[in-house]
């Protein structure tokens, strides 16, 4: 059965900030046959989910909300729920996150997947222009343990990463100062680090917690 998960991350500080979910967007990973971040673009009355990795559409639906709950109602897509079947999901606030309960949903492919998920808040992140020199300062293997490398290498003026062991295809780098890039694909941080003599000894990414992946090439 394919998974398909009608969640959305999300940063919403108060339940009217809730209100204001019209031209909004939110990331979260998803289950389909294996983790896929995704983006959910919420329009006036419809919700659209991407890929993160490639923006292909996932599914579609139409949704309708209170203070306290909201309805999604498949419009179109890859999940079995059938467009006559909403499912509704009350919603708990956090200072910077929400979690989602679900109250009635008679779909397993969504709510197996959406039933005590937290989400977040999404932002495009356009980057700034920097040097190549700068850039290429950064080429290179880095790795959290043998297993797992992940190659830096630089094409066109562009930063890529890519780590096959880590389920992680080739994917740009974007950077928001000298030092500190967005991995869209995975929607983290990393921070490229140097020592005293300015070389790049390791990189720090910043996810659920923050891993140090060291220089080994």
């Amino acid at each position: 059965m394919k998974k398909i998960s009608f969640l959305l991350l999300a940063l919403i500080f108060s339940a009217s900030a809730f209100a204001q979910l019209e031209n909004t967007k939110w990331k979260t990973t998803v289950d389909i046959d294996g983790p896929v971040n995704v983006i959910f673009d919420f329009k006036k009355t419809t919700v659209e989910i991407y890929r993160l990795a490639d923006n292909s559409l996932i599914e579609s639906m139409t949704y309708t909300h209170n203070d306290t709950s909201f309805t999604l109602t498949k419009v179109n897509g890859q999940s079995d729920c059938s467009n006559a079947t909403p499912g509704k999901y009350r919603f708990v606030l956090m200072p910077d996150a929400m979690l989602l309960k679900v109250i009635k949903d008679d779909c397993y492919d969504r709510s197996s997947v959406i039933n005590g998920t937290q989400w977040a808040v999404w932002k495009e992140h356009t980057g700034i222009k920097i040097s190549d020199a700068i850039l290429k300062q950064y080429v290179g293997v880095y790795q959290l343990d043998a297993a797992h490398p992940i190659t830096v290498i630089f094409e066109n003026g562009v930063l890529y990463a890519e780590g096959p062991n880590n389920k992680l295809p080739k994917s740009p780098l974007t950077p928001e100062s000298n030092t500190k890039f967005f991995l869209r694909i995975a929607g983290i941080y990393w921070d490229f680090v140097k020592d005293a003599k300015g070389n790049v000894t390791k990189l720090i990414s910043h996810e659920a917690k923050d891993y140090e992946l060291k220089k080994v090439k």
